[in-house]
């Protein structure tokens, strides 16, 4: 009896060796041969779920998100709240090889989502997702006295994203764990503090 395959897990086993190859080589290396070779599977097998190069990113950049949302349901979320923000800060940054990689896709993606409207829709949906948790985190700890209450609770949340987006750029040209990655983050520390520390 032939194997069945679940499509899904399928696209996203080689989405994950686009990443793999991502972190090793620079998004340059990425074609349906390279992915396959990565994958350990035919260039015929990849192109049953992607026909594209375009198209696998598309399904990287999605397992970006979904890889990111399930490193932040792992964190730890005990302690002060600002403690809890800067942990959720730090699984978005590219502080090691994956996490690297898949901020390459990200901004690969990004750029082909200048010229294709649906990209671009994509993109708009996520990021209005990320304004929207974030403005709930901030407005949970005005709410509870932890943070500042007398400026906007969305502006708050978009300079949080603001410098978040500002960190990981920085940190994507920067040796991991070397000088400049100890300094980002030593300002990321005092940046969060104030901005969110109630006066």
């Amino acid at each position: 009896m032939p194997k069945v395959v679940d499509r899904a897990e399928r696209k996203r086993e080689i989405a994950a060796a686009l990443l793999t190859l991502v972190a090793r080589e620079g998004i340059e290396a990425v074609s349906i041969r390279a992915v396959a070779a990565e994958a350990g599977i035919s260039a015929g097998a990849v192109q049953k779920y992607f026909a594209t190069k375009e198209e696998m990113l598309r399904e990287a950049f999605d397992l970006t998100g979904l890889v990111l949302v399930e490193r932040w349901r792992e964190l730890d979320t005990s302690g002060p709240i600002l403690d809890v923000l800067r942990r959720h800060v730090l699984a978005a940054l590219p502080l090691d090889a994956q996490s690297r990689s898949e901020l390459l896709v990200i901004l690969a993606f990004t750029a082909q989502a200048a010229t294709r409207p649906e990209w671009a829709d994509k993109i708009r949906e996520d990021y209005a997702w990320t304004v929207e948790v974030t403005t709930e985190f901030i407005r949970y700890g005005q709410d509870n006295g932890d943070f500042r209450a007398d400026l906007p609770t969305e502006h708050l949340a978009e300079l949080v994203i603001a410098l978040t987006e500002g960190l990981a750029s920085r940190m994507l040209h920067a040796e991991p764990g070397g000088e400049v990655h100890t300094s980002l983050l030593a300002s990321l520390d005092l940046a969060l503090r104030e901005l969110l520390v109630p006066r």
